[in-house]
């Protein structure tokens, strides 16, 4: 395993080399479904951790040939600003009391919120083309059906599928898959590729998104469409295999935003999608409902799920300032409002579900108003640039359902803003979103470029 995975990486890395731009695809792929590799029993390393600074290095080398010249946008120094906050604030905790973690612990974490803004950085000035945004899209909604498998062979307790998940999607900093199989002997909520079934429900919410997208703006040959009918089907029901909230919910608010922002393009057409849609659907869930309702646990687990819906009570045992998981985070933030604790980790203190919780506490009211301009930031260029004619205007379509979807899910999660593996795809869609290549290509204006970016405002 350690050889395929270093050789792996090898490859990957001369063919960055050779290409950017299929090296910036491979960087996708690979974050979303390539095992991670363990050393010993403490550790376990993703390909994307390395893989992004390698594609970093070729970018600067490869401008520093041609010329030292890239291009910027006001989001990437917003979420610049951001950084700093945490980077102040982690000096200013760690100054405050003794330091609970390595100096190697909060660089790892670091680098984690740095990534966002490495990859916006690589597909703002990297020039693309419909056909590079067509495959990229393509490639995460493909990637759903094996992620599907695995969901659907973890809830249904195969052999297989616990041994792959064990082997190459679970690491010591997450318990989740642990937990069920100490409790349960199987992995009951499916985590898929995620080691978390909340991870795994945002994937899938974002998919059904992203496949219901694809056949609303149309001009697919028949196969594609038949294709995104069979994606949105196993998406649907792997989703379900979650036992999350956050994806009955969810569920519900994706199908709002599709209704909301582009029902009104094509109705007809639209309305056509949902049956065929919703005959589909239906279709996977009978076929695979018996196989779920053999396992003893689940239609317990999936009742249990809607009551709590139901009874408006699904965010108590987070958000219940005396009794919830959350109650020693909120004394915490009250301690640093203003500036949080940075990364430093404060013992008793939980601050892994809720993005805008996680945010409160790492950077208090002043990174948390950052992280909402960054995000606001990004709805207004993504709304503006929508209504455009073409692939750059779906691309930012699909970056405002994306992050409005997200803003959401970071209730109860980090949406898909900081999720491992997923971030890498929105921070990707959003970078696309900021590229004035595919506008200019679009409008015919590659002799006057310049022009184009002062008027509609792309950074350089």
């Amino acid at each position: 395993m350690h050889v395929f995975w270093l050789l792996t990486l090898a490859v990957f890395m001369g063919i960055a080399l050779l290409s950017l731009r299929l090296g910036m695809i491979l960087y996708l792929i690979s974050a979303l479904i390539f095992p991670s590799l363990w050393f010993g029993e403490e550790v376990a390393l993703r390909i994307e951790v390395i893989y992004c600074l390698w594609l970093v290095f070729v970018f600067f080398l490869h401008k520093a040939v041609s010329g030292f010249t890239f291009r910027w946008h006001p989001v990437l120094s917003k979420y610049g600003l951001f950084l700093l906050v945490i980077i102040f604030s982690t000096m200013l905790a760690l100054l405050s009391k003794a330091p609970e973690d390595s100096l190697m612990q909060l660089l790892i974490s670091f680098y984690g919120i740095l990534r966002p803004l490495l990859v916006m950085l690589l597909f703002l000035n990297n020039p693309v083309d419909e056909k590079f945004v067509r495959c990229i899209l393509w490639a995460f909604v493909c990637l759903s059906i094996p992620i599907a498998l695995l969901s659907i062979g973890q809830t249904m307790g195969l052999s297989v599928a616990q041994e792959i998940t064990l082997r190459g999607y679970t690491s010591p900093s997450r318990a989740p898959v642990f937990k069920l199989l100490a409790k349960l002997g199987v992995i009951l909520r499916s985590t898929g590729v995620f080691e978390s079934p909340v991870f795994n429900a945002i994937y899938f919410l974002m998919v059904l998104i992203t496949a219901g997208f694809l056949l609303i703006r149309n001009g697919h040959k028949p196969f594609h469409n038949w294709i995104l009918y069979f994606l949105l089907g196993i998406a649907l029901v792997a989703g379900i295999t979650t036992l999350s909230s956050t994806f009955l919910l969810g569920l519900i608010i994706a199908v709002g935003l599709l209704l909301v922002f582009l029902y009104n393009r094509n109705q007809r057409h639209f309305l056509r999608i949902a049956i065929a849609t919703a005959c589909i659907i239906g279709l996977f869930i009978v076929f695979f409902l018996p196989y779920f309702s053999q396992q003893p646990f689940f239609s317990g687990e999936l009742r249990y799920r809607f009551q709590r819906i139901l009874s408006a009570s699904v965010l108590e045992t987070r958000y219940n300032p005396e009794e919830g998981k959350l109650a020693n985070t909120y004394k915490a933030i009250a301690q640093r409002p203003t500036l949080g604790w940075g990364l430093s980790q404060l013992e008793g203190v939980f601050v892994g579900d809720s993005l805008y919780v996680s945010t409160l506490y790492r950077g208090g009211i002043f990174g948390f108003l950052l992280f909402l301009w960054v995000v606001w930031t990004i709805l207004r260029h993504a709304w503006r640039y929508s209504r455009i004619v073409g692939m750059y205007g779906e691309v930012n379509m699909l970056c405002l359902l994306w992050t409005l979807l997200s803003l959401v899910t970071s209730v109860g999660s980090g949406g898909c803003f900081l999720t491992l593996r997923i971030q890498e795809w929105y921070w990707a869609v959003v970078g696309i979103s900021l590229n004035a290549y595919l506008f200019e290509a679009k409008s015919g204006s590659m002799g006057r470029r310049d022009n184009i970016i002062r008027k509609h405002g792309f950074g350089r």
